[in-house]
């Protein structure tokens, strides 16, 4: 099954990308436990230090598991673990490009309207109003400011993402949930710009309405004309100074 591997400075990355492809391919089930060390360094013919590496590596993808007694088994990859590889990839990029996030949110967040729209149930409907409530209560809120950008952040993400479990598509919230700190930093960003929440209730607002009215073309609609407010919000934002440089 596996093949031996001549020397060379990316070892660890290939006996990686070889793991990597057998559990892709099936060859490697879950549940499969893998050779112990000593044998995969012999198959693979390089260093404990290497295997070890990898098992790491495949590990922190979520493809691996290592449990007591050092026992190594293949896992399967969870909702969660997949939102957390994109997450980990967002967030190792130095600067936020507003127009590729601008550009993936229309693409993703206006069909998940008109699912939405379609499939919502009532308690879908009676989650997303919870939410609305919370988000107006923080608009109307006084006192420190930062905890209101951080709660309302949070909220509006959190109804972004109900109306992703409302679809009825388990890969909807997936793909949203990838996007989560990206999202919490936009919104948080456009805080800075004033009348900016008064505008995020009312086109959260109308979404909702058009979604419990079960208009797909409404919802969707709605949510373009939310997006394109928000990537206004977001262009004003960046001129701002203590927001220019997360930018470009």
């Amino acid at each position: 099954m596996f093949e031996t591997l001549t020397r060379e400075p990316t070892l660890t990355g290939r006996v990686v990308n070889q793991l990597e492809a057998l559990i892709v391919d099936r060859r490697l089930q879950p549940g499969d436990r893998l050779p112990a060390i000593n044998e995969l360094t012999q198959q693979f013919g390089v260093s404990r230090t290497v295997i070890r590496e990898a098992i790491g590596a495949l590990a922190a993808r979520g493809l691996l598991e290592v449990r007591h007694g050092s026992r190594t088994v293949v896992s399967r990859p969870s909702a969660e673990t997949v939102a957390q590889s994109m997450s980990h990839y967002l967030r190792g990029r130095t600067v936020l490009d507003i127009a590729k996030v601008s550009h993936v949110r229309r693409v993703l967040e206006i069909e998940i309207a008109g699912c939405a729209a379609q499939q919502r149930t009532a308690q879908d409907l009676a989650q997303l109003q919870t939410l609305l409530a919370e988000m107006a209560a923080i608009v109307q809120a006084t006192g420190d400011r930062q905890q209101h950008r951080t709660r309302h952040a949070q909220a509006d993400v959190a109804f972004h993402t109900a109306l992703a479990y409302a679809t009825g598509n388990d890969l909807f919230p997936v793909i949203l949930n990838s996007l989560v700190d990206v999202m919490m930093e936009v919104r948080e960003m456009g805080f800075a710009v004033p009348g900016s929440l008064e505008k995020a209730l009312r086109f959260h607002t109308n979404i909702y309405e058009q979604v419990k009215a079960g208009s797909v073309e409404g919802a969707r609609q709605a949510m373009l004309a939310h997006l394109l407010d928000s990537e206004e919000v977001m262009r004003q934002a960046a001129t701002l100074p203590e927001i220019k440089s997360l930018t470009h």
